[in-house]
């Protein structure tokens, strides 16, 4: 095992272990909210999503990593690469539906009561829980072809031609018609998050507007519990959207140049697991509410003794 391999290791190893880490801390903090207060918000059944499908990402795109830098290269075989590569292209699209749904929703919850989305508010809302079904029902349906062009690895396996080498496993060449329908939904979901994020950003310019006339002459201006948790959204988006297209250009440069080098691959996912790394951290630092329930569980006890 040389250098290269052992720091490529390591660091996906870390990425992993802090991203899942970090996942089942944030489900673990949502979990103890709900069954203590028995209540739970709005967007929190697309929340839980994000980090489950978060979780999914990282597993099925480090682990394989982690143990091909150190030693057991060729450890999947056909099964195992069909396997793999299936869940991550679900994941991948489910993280793309879920984010478009965070946003598009959050939009719904904060448009004013004079713009044309407050007329259908309530019946939207209660759109997120189906929504956040059919995404799953979509994606596992979506990707079910996945498997068929995947197969274990051309440096045992020869006969491969036609397709590229994706460090651990081969795949073949797809068929342009194949790709059509992941892609439209990329394009259309990506679409949605840029509105949504554009609508976002006019409605928080508008209120930053109305709150400096109000308090013009004051110092001390709290932000509250919906504008903060629109802001941490955006910036959610943000880091999606920027992770997304990074790692699409490295994989797109991959299948097109045929003599490109393995670091693409390390690259596209490297980029790919920051935010389902980074994401419930974020989530975490910026939810007032899971501080709160921290402080009471932590006063609880004190109280007592």
């Amino acid at each position: 095992m040389s250098l290269y391999d052992t720091v490529l290791g390591i660091i996906f190893l870390s990425q992993t272990g802090v991203g899942v880490l970090g996942n089942s801390s944030f489900l673990c903090f949502y979990a103890h909210i709900f069954f203590s207060s028995h209540s739970s918000r709005l967007l929190d059944p697309i929340l839980v999503q994000l980090t489950l499908t978060n979780t999914i990402v990282l597993l099925s795109k480090g682990c394989p990593l982690v143990n091909f830098y150190f030693g057991d290269v060729y450890f999947l075989g056909n099964l195992g690469c069909k396997m793999v590569f299936y869940f991550q292209r679900m994941s991948r699209g489910l993280a793309i539906c879920t984010m478009c749904l965070l946003s598009i929703f959050q939009a719904v919850t904060i448009s004013p009561s004079s713009s044309r989305l407050a007329k259908h508010k309530v019946r939207v809302l209660k759109l997120i829980s189906p929504s956040c079904l059919l995404s799953w029902i979509f994606n596992v349906i979506i990707e079910v072809n996945v498997p068929l062009h995947m197969t274990g690895s051309k440096r045992i396996n020869s006969s491969h031609t036609g397709g590229f080498e994706v460090l651990y496993c081969y795949r073949e060449k797809v068929l342009k018609e194949i790709i059509i329908l992941p892609s439209l939904r990329d394009i259309l979901c990506v679409g949605g998050m840029v509105w949504a994020s554009g609508y976002i950003i006019v409605l928080l310019y508008r209120h930053q507007r109305k709150v400096q006339h109000i308090h013009r002459t004051s110092r001390s201006q709290k932000t509250s519990p919906e504008i903060r948790a629109t802001q941490t959204i955006l910036l959610l988006l943000s880091i999606f959207v920027s992770a997304y297209c990074i790692s699409c250009g490295f994989t797109l440069y991959k299948v097109y140049v045929t003599h490109s080098g393995d670091w693409l691959v390390v690259v596209s996912t490297f980029t790919a697991l920051c935010f389902p790394t980074t994401s419930p951290f974020l989530l975490i630092h910026r939810d007032t509410q899971i501080f709160r329930s921290c402080c009471a569980s932590w006063q609880k006890p004190s109280l007592h003794s």
